[in-house]
């Protein structure tokens, strides 16, 4: 009797040291997938905003060369500043639409929500200096610079959040 009781008690610890290995396997499984969720999302999320940056450099030079005219020593006057005006004007307009046509990549889980949100601010700065350029007399930025500054701090906040170091959106899309 006490063979078969030994002979019990060996296997039930087997079978318990075998499902525990299983666990830990699960669970090594888990954690790799949770990890690689992650970079995933922090894959897509950087490839989105490289191509956000590199897409609107693309289309606001008018608008850069415009906004770096009037901070300059001696700002552009007369017809060449109207000139400079409108066509920042279009710059900035094509670049709202630009960003309002970036697709959001599937992957990016919860973020998606945010990225969202970021990319109407952006989009919504833009169309607010196209409308203050559109205007006759002096063009007043301040509201949608500190649009853009929203926009900047919203995708600040999601970069972190990804692991991501965070860039300045203002300088990347303003070089």
């Amino acid at each position: 009797m006490k063979k078969v009781w030994v002979l019990g008690l060996g296997l039930t610890l087997a079978l318990a040291g075998c499902s525990d290995t299983g666990s830990d396997e699960a669970k090594k499984e888990d954690t790799s997938k949770a990890s690689e969720e992650t970079t995933n999302v922090a894959g897509e999320l950087m490839d989105f905003y490289l191509n956000l940056t590199t897409t609107v450099n693309g289309v606001d030079i008018d608008l850069n060369g415009f906004e770096e005219a009037m901070a300059g020593e001696e700002p552009p006057a007369g017809e060449e500043l109207a000139e400079m005006k409108e066509a920042a004007s279009a710059s900035a307009t094509e670049s709202a639409k630009v960003v309002e046509g970036m697709e959001i990549p599937e992957g990016l889980g919860e973020q998606k929500e945010d990225v969202e949100s970021f990319k109407s601010t952006l989009a919504e700065s833009y169309n607010m200096k196209a409308e203050a350029l559109s205007k006759e007399g002096e063009a007043d930025l301040t509201a949608a610079n500190e649009k853009l500054n929203e926009a900047e701090n919203q995708i600040k906040e999601i970069l972190e959040e990804a692991g991501l170091v965070s860039s300045s959106l203002i300088s990347d899309i303003n070089g």
